[in-house]
């Protein structure tokens, strides 16, 4: 860990998972410096999530980055991601009632323009991704990197939630302590092949007589 702590970077920081996420990472202590970074014609610019989360009482840095949808972030990002240890991507499209191909189509080129510059200003930073579809992405970036004589594990997708959704089930049904649940969860980020090892965890493996 370096002793002045890390920099993060945000790419999407405008949208409605970005923004969040830019207050935790500010208000987590090993973060020294965190660039918000999304596009201009944003409905929130990166400017004002910048200043907004700056204001938050924390040791943390925050500055504020923002593109054209016409400019290319491996040609104009290189301040925004020089030294960054971890870089999370959650720009891009929703779902929407978008099918995967056309969420791949569309992800796919705003991934790649991130990974592209990733490589070029941070080769040594973590990338994760939180995009859809994840299942083909995560290895399509990882791909990417590989290509450009990078480590592919540097790319890893964020499922967090899954896991945090299982523990939130297991802890209603059982009433077991919340913070003592730890549910394992396999096989991706799409519905069908989503699983969670209830069995894995003591508490829904043993359950209560009801």
């Amino acid at each position: 860990t370096p002793k002045q702590g890390f920099k993060v970077c945000v790419c999407g920081g405008s949208n409605q998972v970005g923004q969040p996420l830019c207050m935790l990472l500010a208000m987590e202590p090993l973060v020294r410096e965190l660039a918000v970074q999304d596009l201009a014609i944003t409905m929130t610019p990166p400017e004002g999530i910048g200043l907004d989360v700056d204001h938050i009482g924390r040791r943390c840095e925050v500055k504020a980055y923002s593109l054209e949808a016409v400019q290319r972030p491996v040609d104009h990002l290189e301040e925004c991601l020089t030294g960054c240890s971890l870089v999370i991507a959650c720009a891009g499209w929703p779902h929407n009632g978008r099918t995967a191909r056309d969420l791949l189509k569309l992800n796919g080129n705003v991934a790649k323009n991130i990974v592209e510059a990733c490589a070029k200003f941070c080769p040594e930073a973590i990338i994760g991704i939180v995009m859809n579809p994840m299942n083909s992405l995560v290895p399509a970036m990882a791909r990417l990197y590989e290509k450009s004589g990078l480590d592919p594990r540097q790319i890893i997708g964020i499922t967090s939630l899954d896991g945090v959704r299982a523990n939130k089930f297991v802890h209603i049904e059982t009433e077991a302590p919340i913070e003592n649940v730890s549910v394992p969860v396999v096989g991706g980020n799409a519905g069908p092949c989503t699983i969670p090892l209830f069995s894995q965890d003591p508490a829904p493996a043993s359950p209560p007589p009801a």
